[in-house]
């Protein structure tokens, strides 16, 4: 992303990736603990720390939507890289054209790639609008995420938020031994495959 640039969540996820109960059984405590609301917040905390822009993974996970502004259209028929994969659709190009009023650019003159590597191109024969040289010019509102469910979610990307909870809820989170600092492995190493850079 651009100096400039931003991105919002416009509409957060409808559920959270680790059911309750899942993670109940995972730290093998009653179906209602006394210190719910404690595992609640270490919950809350691997969800956040995995999840969305924020999120070391650099994905969103359960179904979300997001605006993102950019400075102006890339040159000629170059694509928009969409971050946050995977890219499910994109609702609305908004652009704010040379005279300085907001255009809504029709579907017709873009072609949306959904998934892993989301972007969108301009429609074959298209080109992409002119714009006026403000920040922020071009608006792209898109769904993002691996599904409503949190079954979408990898299983790895699961299990990895498992551990963190568990390793908080344990205090075995990373200690300092000398000069060095512990971490789990195992939730590097299933968290590795999915990390994105934009």
């Amino acid at each position: 992303m651009g100096r400039l640039d931003s991105l919002t969540m416009t509409s957060a996820p409808a559920n959270d990736f680790v059911a309750d109960s899942i993670v109940y059984a995972h730290l093998n405590v009653d179906a209602t603990p006394s210190d719910s609301a404690l595992i609640g917040g270490y919950k809350q905390a691997a969800m956040t720390n995995l999840d969305g822009s924020g999120g070391i993974l650099g994905r969103a996970l359960i179904t979300q939507t997001w605006e993102y502004k950019i400075g102006a259209f890339p040159l000629q028929d170059c694509p928009i890289n969409i971050p946050l994969p995977p890219l499910q659709s994109v609702s609305s190009i908004q652009y704010v054209d040379e005279a300085g009023s907001t255009q809504t650019l029709a579907t017709s003159e873009y072609t949306v790639l959904t998934g892993e590597r989301g972007a969108v191109v301009p429609s074959y024969a298209k080109s992409w609008p002119s714009t006026r040289s403000v920040p922020r010019a071009v608006t792209i509102t898109f769904v993002c995420g691996y599904g409503d469910d949190p079954a979408d979610v990898p299983g790895p990307i699961r299990s990895a938020a498992l551990l963190m909870i568990g390793d908080l809820y344990d205090a075995r989170e990373a200690q300092s031994v000398g000069n060095q600092v512990y971490k789990n492995p195992a939730v590097d190493a299933l968290l590795s495959p999915y990390r994105v850079y934009f």
